[in-house]
Parts: C-alpha cells; sequence; structure tokens
C-alpha cells in the first residue's frame, strides 16, 4: 500500500510540475530587455543561442515572437510567416493581453511585406482590439501607424486619418519624441491623401522639428523623405532638392544603407530640373549599391537621360544594363515565390511536429486518467473489503460476548439451584429415593457448569483475540481515513482531467466556445470523442437504457455540463424545447431504474455522475 501511495503521488506530482508556469530562458530575457534601444544586438543573441526544443512551448514561441520582433526592429523584410504563426497559436491560448496583442501585430507586418494587404489590416485589428486593455501605449501607437498606413494605401482617408490620430494620442501619452514626430508624418501623409497640401506641409515641418529636437536620425529620415513627395508633386523642385541634400548629409555621415536612394533620389530631381550634368552625377553614384531596384531605376533614368542628349551609344549601353537588372529582379521574385513555397513546406513540417506533440499530450492524459481511475477503483474495493473484516469481527464480538452472558447468568442459575437442593437434602425433605435423586440431579447441575466454564474460558479467548484485532483495524481505519482523503482528492483531480481532455479534443471544445448546428457526422465524433473521455460511455447508456442516437447526443451534452441555451443552438430549437427533451429522457431512463429519478434537475445530476 506505501508504495501504491508513492506512485500516485508521483503521478500526479509530474502532471502538476508540467502545468507550473515557467521563467523565461536568460538569453531571451536578456534579449528581449535590449528590443527597444538595441534591436541590432537583440537579434544577434537570438541568432546565437540554442534555438528552444518546439516541445517546450512557452519557450519556442516566445523565440519565435522575439526573434520576428527583433528582425522588424532591424528592417528585415519578413519572407515567411511560419515563426510568427507558431508564436500566435500559443500566445492566443494564455491569459496575456500584451503578448497575444504583440503577435497579432507582428502577424501582420509580416503579412504587410508579404503583400497580404488585407490578412494584415485584419490581424491589426485583432491586435488594437487586444491591447486597448492594457497599457502599452507603444504598441499601440505602432499599431495604429501601420494600420493607418494600410488605409492611406488604399485610398481610405478617412479610415486612416483615424488610425493615426489614434497614434498620436498614443504618442503624447508615452511622451516619446521619435513616436511623436513619427504620427506628425503620418497626419501629413494622410493630409495629402485629402490634397491638403498645406496641412500637410504643416505636419511635417512639425515632425521634421521634433525630430531635430530630439536626435531621432530615422524619424528625421522619414519626415525628409514624405515631405520631398509634397514638394516633388507641387514641381516645388527647389524645396525638394533641400530636403534631399539634409537627408543625403544624414546619411552619408552616419552611412546608413538608404543613401544610394537618395542619390537616385536627388538624381530623377535633377533630370526634371533639367540639370543633366548633376543627375547624370547622381544617378551614377546610385549605381554603386547592391540594389538592384535601385540600379534597374537608375539604369532607366540614364538611359532617358542619354537619349535627350543624344548620346545614343551610352543610352543603348544603359538600355541594356536596364534589361539585364530587370531580369535580375524577375529572377529575384521568382526565387521568392520558391522560397514562400519553402516556407510553407517548413510551416507544414513545423505543425506536424506540433500535432504529433498535442498527440501524445492527449494520449499521456488519456492514460494517466486510466491509472487513476483504476486506482480510485483499488482503493474502494480495499476500502470496501476492510470495513466488512470489521463489521463481521463486531459481530462475532458480540455474538460471543451475548454467549458468555448468558452462560454465566446458566451458570449463576445452577449454583442457586445447587444451594436449594443441597439444603433439603441437609433437611432430610422427602424420600430417600427424592433425596439420592436430587444428588444426582446436583452432580449433574455441576457437570454442565464445568461445561459451561469450559465454553466461557474458550469465549473469553475469542473475545481478546477480537477486541485486539479490532484495535490493529481502529489503526488501519485511521490510515484509511487518510486514503479516502487522497481518494476525494483523485476523484477531482480526475474531473479536472477530464475537463483538460475535452479542451484538448477540438470537436468537444467547439460545442462550448463556438456552437454550431450538429448534422449526423458531426454527432458519430462526438460519440467517438466522449467514449475517449469518458470509456464506453455511449454503448453503456444504450446497454442499459436502449436510447435513440438523439437521446444519447442529449445524454452527452448533458455530461458536458452545457446549458440550455447552447444546447438549443446545438439542436437547432428553443431552450423551452430543450426542457421537454430532458424531461421526455428522464421517463425513459425511468422505465430501466428500480428507483426512478425525482426532482428538475435529477436527470442532470445523475447524468454527471454517471
Amino acid at each position: 500500500m506505501r508504495y501504491l501511495s508513492y506512485i500516485v503521488f508521483c503521478l500526479l506530482s509530474f502532471v502538476m510540475c508540467t502545468e507550473q508556469p515557467k521563467e523565461l530562458l536568460p538569453e531571451l530575457s536578456y534579449a528581449e530587455s535590449l528590443m527597444q534601444r538595441f534591436p541590432d544586438s537583440a537579434l544577434a543573441v537570438l541568432d546565437s543561442m540554442e534555438v528552444p526544443s518546439p516541445s517546450d512551448k512557452f519557450q519556442y514561441a516566445t523565440w519565435c515572437l522575439l526573434i520576428t520582433q527583433a528582425r522588424d526592429k532591424n528592417y528585415v523584410k519578413h519572407t515567411s510567416d511560419s515563426l510568427i504563426n507558431i508564436a500566435l497559436t500559443y500566445f492566443e491560448k494564455q491569459d496575456n493581453p500584451v503578448r497575444k496583442a504583440t503577435a497579432l501585430y507582428y502577424e501582420g507586418r509580416v503579412n504587410h511585406d508579404l503583400n497580404n494587404a488585407e490578412e494584415a489590416t485584419d490581424y491589426y485589428l485583432r491586435a488594437r482590439d487586444a491591447a486597448k486593455n492594457t497599457t502599452d501605449y507603444r504598441l499601440l501607437c505602432l499599431i495604429n501607424i501601420h494600420l493607418g498606413t494600410l488605409y492611406a494605401y488604399r485610398g481610405l482617408a478617412d479610415l486612416a486619418l483615424k488610425a493615426y490620430e489614434n497614434a498620436y494620442d498614443y504618442s503624447i501619452q508615452l511622451k516619446d519624441s521619435t513616436l511623436i514626430s513619427n504620427s506628425y508624418s503620418c497626419l501629413g501623409r494622410v493630409s495629402t491623401l485629402n490634397n491638403d497640401w498645406t496641412k500637410g506641409l504643416d505636419y511635417y515641418k512639425k515632425a521634421i522639428g521634433i525630430a531635430e529636437q530630439a536626435g531621432s536620425l530615422k524619424a528625421l529620415t522619414l519626415a525628409y523623405g514624405e515631405i520631398v513627395t509634397v514638394y516633388r508633386s507641387l514641381s516645388m523642385l527647389d524645396s525638394c532638392m533641400y530636403y534631399l541634400d539634409k537627408s543625403k548629409k544624414i546619411e552619408e555621415k552616419h552611412n546608413i544603407s538608404a543613401l544610394p536612394q537618395t542619390y537616385l533620389g536627388i538624381g530623377e530631381t535633377y533630370y526634371c530640373m533639367g540639370q543633366f550634368d548633376s543627375a547624370y552625377f547622381y544617378l551614377e553614384k546610385a549605381l554603386n549599391t547592391t540594389n538592384l531596384y535601385t540600379k534597374q531605376d537608375a539604369t532607366q533614368t540614364l538611359y532617358y537621360l542619354c537619349r535627350d542628349l543624344g548620346k545614343y551609344e551610352d543610352a543603348i549601353q544603359y538600355n541594356e544594363q536596364y534589361w539585364v537588372y530587370k531580369d535580375s529582379v524577375d529572377n529575384i521574385n521568382r526565387s521568392s515565390e520558391i522560397a514562400e513555397i519553402q516556407a510553407k513546406y517548413e510551416q507544414e513540417k513545423l505543425l506536424n511536429i506540433n500535432n504529433k506533440l498535442e498527440n501524445k499530450l492527449l494520449w499521456g492524459s488519456i492514460i494517466l486518467l486510466i491509472i487513476i481511475s483504476i486506482l480510485i477503483c483499488f482503493y474502494q474495493h480495499k476500502l470496501v473489503k476492510k470495513e466488512r473484516t470489521i463489521q463481521e469481527n463486531r459481530k462475532q464480538l458480540e455474538v460471543r460476548i451475548n454467549h458468555l452472558h448468558e452462560n454465566e447468568n446458566i451458570i449463576h442459575e445452577n449454583e442457586t439451584l445447587i444451594k436449594a437442593l443441597s439444603f433439603q437434602i441437609e433437611e432430610h425433605i422427602g424420600s430417600q429415593e427424592h433425596i439420592n435423586d436430587q444428588v444426582k440431579e446436583i452432580e449433574q447441575i455441576r457437570q454442565d457448569n464445568v461445561s459451561l466454564q469450559s465454553q466461557n474460558e474458550i469465549l473469553q479467548r475469542d473475545i481478546e483475540k477480537y477486541v485486539s484485532h479490532l484495535k490493529e483495524k481502529g489503526e488501519e481505519l485511521k490510515t484509511y481515513e487518510r486514503l479516502v482523503t487522497e481518494n476525494t482528492y483523485l476523484s477531482e483531480r480526475q474531473r479536472y482531467l477530464c475537463s483538460q481532455l475535452i479542451k484538448h479534443i477540438n470537436i468537444l471544445n467547439c460545442l462550448k466556445s463556438n456552437p454550431e448546428y450538429i448534422d449526423e457526422f458531426r454527432c458519430s465524433e462526438i460519440f467517438n470523442s466522449m467514449n475517449i473521455v469518458y470509456p464506453n460511455l455511449i454503448d453503456r447508456l444504450r446497454r442499459d437504457f436502449s436510447l435513440t442516437n438523439d437521446d444519447l447526443l442529449i445524454c452527452c451534452l448533458i455530461k458536458l455540463q452545457l446549458n440550455n441555451s447552447i444546447m438549443a443552438e446545438l439542436l437547432a430549437i428553443s431552450p423551452s424545447s430543450v426542457t421537454k427533451r430532458k424531461q421526455r429522457l428522464k421517463e425513459r431512463i425511468n422505465q430501466h431504474l428500480e428507483t426512478p429519478l425525482e426532482g428538475e434537475r435529477s436527470i442532470d445530476a445523475y447524468l454527471w455522475k454517471y
């Protein structure tokens, strides 16, 4: 018994330990602390660390989220959504709104890079709703900025304006100059979308002023790039060149990788201004990059420039280079398609691994549930057996005590009779023959008393043995009282595991979370799943009560403790009809019970314990 209790303790400890929340790995915690101020260092830490095992869902999902976040902050274009999908799948089920909102936001960022505008918008909206009840104003600001940008590109000016205004409000609460400047740039963008050039320029100038005061180069180059497009649209090329030159100086000083794109913008502006020599100079400098898109646009403008200057041989060369770069860009696009296919394959592979892990967890829970059920039955059997033994011993003890008392009474009566007969003999009462008979009777009574005393000695020994045995059983009873407590705990644990098992079986979990009409095919799946959670439930109900499939479905829904409203949705009937079906079900079951069910909710209580 001691070893059996130890096994139960170990099993329960294992289950409880697996459910305890874990601390974040030191590398992940360190990378997260670097994320806002030093995203490049955070990315280096995440790339260099050993990737957590997919079996550790918490650590692996956190790594997937942080690596996606770090790449995004380092302006690495996302080419696959496999990692962020893993993070979102995990954190959507956790009670952590910030993590959930962050995962949804970066799912939107990834889909944005993958040119899935509709999906990105949906994820941004879900992220915004998830983050509304948090105080993570930075996340809320970023969500609204990117949501507004998607609206702006699609010409939805009113929606874009609302999102950008929300972003501005959050940036003010956060008191972050970079985000405030970015928000002003966004408001300028939506103003130009509405052809309000004056208001747009005013917002851009505010963005530039705040960025210059805060020394935020990223916000400053964003504002410069945005305001240039306004001046170019207004044909104010001198102002356009002014801000391009300021952007060039910043990028040259800090060796920013976007410098060739700025050279391209300067060259194109000079071309529009008719300053062909300066245009040629900067367009040639723009070719000093590995960015094939920049090279393609630069060679195309150089082709037009040389053509206008009558340098046809140079124009032909630049045109040939343009088509070479265009072919390379097309090849890159085809490679991206292959990368997407590979990414989908990797995602399916990861999903298969996760499904296998979930199946292992499911079967592990089922096996553990069966073991606990067996142990509960074993304990109950042993307890009943011990109680029966004690009751039997008590009965035997009572029988022997009563027998002992009866014998003592008989002995006492016999001694009284012997005294009376002896007195008559001494007084010579009666004839000699009568006296002789009395002597014989006294002798017989004495022999009876000796026999009774012998029986009493045997009874006394039996009584002492049973008393001693009952004392030992008393100690065992204390032990079994403890086992009864453990048995109660195991029963509670069994109910808990059943509820957890139901959550892992999608068709049962969806009955409550997403109630939809149950057709015949789903009904069969529900029966099979219920037989897994509650072994042979459907077969036992059929055997004991001869129920129809409709009755069995009602039993399953009651067993899952669903209320009448949800059951009504699942069965496509009214709640009052559900009550009537329960009443008819109770009547059918009562036909097979010796003691009929009574009470309004007796059918529910009966099936919960069945």
